[in-house]
């Protein structure tokens, strides 16, 4: 295991997604702040370093589809996988390496803004807002999110192997996730009253009544659970730093990287590697 986790770690560095997207978040980390700190500067408003902390959630989940959708299935197009097998390794240890080597390049892309952008931060727009448990709360909710994103394409790899197919799969996926996610938010922030305007004799009146789309209820709870369950919606609130149910989050992610991870470690287990 840990030889093939070194093998996969050494063509990583060498791979150019995986530069390509270290380099884009180092980037983003720096310029986000002096731009914020610019804006603050120009109209003499007071901003909060909070707004930038969850930036790079939605750039890496991105980044992430087309790397590990590349890298994956570069082993199965050529045959590097076939190779592993042959010396003795078990499809376990092999997927196993593939999921932590994607792992480990979205968690270093992560890191490539937070920590720019962290320092730039506290030294061009003053202290954080909120306190530094809730800060970590977030941070780890954005990497487990991150880690279910990855699990996922690699679950969908063992589906296609293929790496344009495995490509546009994931993506669609992605859109689907993404649309729920968004149907699911717009529900929940329904009002619960509406009004209408109606002219009578010439004299306009707002009449106030209960919205009929309002959800309520096991409905309303149910959308709450799925809107903090999908990595999409929690993508979304982490950016915004908007999350309410940090812990329910962090729970979902964990449930999402269990699911995927056996579910597509038992899809290689019987996948007919040609």
């Amino acid at each position: 295991m840990n030889r093939l986790l070194s093998a996969d770690l050494a063509r990583l560095r060498k791979h150019v997604l995986f530069l390509f997207g270290v380099s884009v978040m180092l980037i983003y980390g720096i310029v986000a702040p002096m731009q914020q700190y610019s804006e603050t500067v120009k109209y003499a408003q007071l901003s909060s370093p909070d707004k930038l902390f969850g930036g790079y959630i939605i750039p890496v989940c991105i980044m992430t589809a087309f790397l590990c959708c590349v890298f994956c299935a570069e082993e199965y197009d050529n045959g590097t996988v076939r190779n592993k097998l042959s010396v003795g390794h078990s499809r376990a240890n092999v997927y196993t390496s593939q999921f932590f080597t994607c792992l480990i390049a979205g968690i270093i892309m992560c890191l490539a803004y937070v920590i720019p952008s962290t320092l730039l931060d506290l030294m061009l727009l003053g202290d954080f807002e909120r306190t530094t448990g809730v800060l970590v709360l977030y941070l780890t909710s954005g990497i487990l999110c991150i880690s279910a994103c990855i699990s996922i394409y690699c679950m969908l790899i063992t589906v296609m192997q293929k790496r344009t197919a495995g490509t546009a799969l994931t993506l669609f996926v992605m859109l689907i996730v993404i649309y729920i996610g968004i149907i699911t938010g717009q529900n929940l922030k329904l009002p619960a009253e509406t009004f209408r305007v109606i002219t009578e004799n010439g004299v306009t009146k707002h009449i106030y009544g209960e919205n009929p789309h309002y959800p309520k209820g096991i409905y309303r709870t149910f959308l709450e659970i799925l809107y903090d369950f999908l990595p999409s919606s929690q993508a979304w609130q982490i950016t915004y730093m908007s999350a309410e149910h940090l812990p329910r989050m962090i729970v979902s992610s964990c449930m999402i990287i269990l699911i995927s991870f056996l579910s597509g470690m038992k899809r290689l287990e019987k996948k007919d590697l040609k």
